[in-house]
C-alpha cells in the first residue's frame, strides 16, 4: 500500500461505520511517573480527541494494568458529568507499564432510525448487523525505562512502536507497526494529540502502512498523542462484518 501523509489537521468525514465512530481512549493524568507513584486515568468514548462525549456500557469496559510483575484489572467508577470511567493505579517496579483497555464486542444493526444496538433478533428487518470491538494501549514510563514498550499485549488489533517512546520529540517522525492476530497489516493510520483541535473526527496526521505493516507518524507538537487504526473481517452467525479499532496512547516531549 502506497504511503501518503499530510502535515495538516484533517477534518476527515470518513465513510460508513468509520464516519461517526466513537474512539475508545484510556487517557492518563500523566505519562511519566516514579515507581510506587499513583496515576489516575479516564476511559473515554469520543469524536473529539481527547474529550469524552459518551458513556459506554459499564459491563463492556475493561482496563488492565500491565508491567513486569504481571497484570491486574482495575476497578472503574462512572462519572456521568464527564462521560468517563475513572480509575487509578500504581506500578512498583521501574520500566514501561501499560494501561490496556478493551471495549468488548457489541452488535449493532442498520435500521431506518440509524444504527441501533442489537442484532437480527432485535431488528429482524435490518439490512445488516455488524459487531464492533475496540482496543486501547496506553504507555507509561515508570522511572528508568526498559524494553517493555516493545512487548505485545495480545490484542487482536495492535499498534507496536518500533523505537523507545522516550525518544519521541516534537517535529520528528517515528515508526509504528500495525498487526492483526500478530501479523503485519496494511491499513490506514491516523494520529493526533490531546487538544490539537475540537473539530470532531479530525487528526493531525494521516498515512498508510507499507507491505510490512509499518507507518511513519510525524509529531507536529509535543503532548499526549494517539495513533488509531481500524480493520474489518467477515462476520459470522448473521453478522456482516466484525469491525475492530485500536488506539495507542503515549507522550511526546
Amino acid at each position: 500500500m502506497i504511503r501518503r501523509s499530510v502535515f495538516v489537521a484533517l477534518a476527515l468525514l470518513l465513510v460508513c461505520s468509520q464516519a461517526w465512530a466513537h474512539e475508545f481512549i484510556v487517557k492518563p493524568s500523566k505519562a511519566q511517573l516514579k515507581p510506587g507513584e499513583s496515576v489516575s486515568f479516564s476511559v473515554m468514548s469520543s469524536h473529539v480527541f481527547m474529550q469524552s462525549e459518551e458513556l459506554e456500557d459499564a459491563a463492556d469496559v475493561v482496563v488492565t494494568a500491565v508491567d513486569a510483575t504481571g497484570s491486574r484489572n482495575i476497578p472503574l467508577a462512572a462519572d456521568v458529568k464527564t462521560f468517563t470511567y475513572n480509575g487509578s493505579t500504581s506500578f512498583a517496579s521501574g520500566g514501561y507499564a501499560m494501561l490496556v483497555g478493551h471495549r468488548l464486542n457489541q452488535v449493532w444493526s442498520k435500521t431506518p432510525e440509524g444504527m441501533q444496538k442489537g442484532g437480527k433478533e432485535a431488528f429482524p428487518n435490518a439490512p445488516f448487523a455488524n459487531s464492533y470491538e475496540k482496543f486501547c494501549k496506553t504507555l507509561l514510563a515508570v522511572g528508568k525505562g526498559n524494553d517493555a514498550w516493545s512487548k505485545p499485549t495480545g490484542q487482536a488489533l495492535e499498534i507496536m512502536p518500533l523505537a523507545d517512546p522516550a525518544g519521541y520529540k516534537a517535529g520528528q517522525e517515528a515508526a509504528f507497526r500495525v498487526v492483526y492476530d500478530g501479523q503485519p497489516l496494511s491499513t490506514e493510520v491516523y494520529a493526533t494529540c490531546d487538544g490539537y483541535t475540537k473539530t470532531p473526527n479530525s487528526y493531525a496526521w494521516y498515512t498508510e502502512t507499507d507491505d510490512k505493516g509499518v507507518a511513519q507518524v510525524k509529531f507536529v507538537q509535543k503532548g499526549l498523542w494517539m495513533v488509531r487504526v481500524q480493520h474489518k473481517v467477515a462476520g459470522k452467525d448473521g453478522i456482516k462484518e466484525h469491525v475492530m479499532r485500536s488506539v495507542l496512547v503515549f507522550a511526546v516531549n
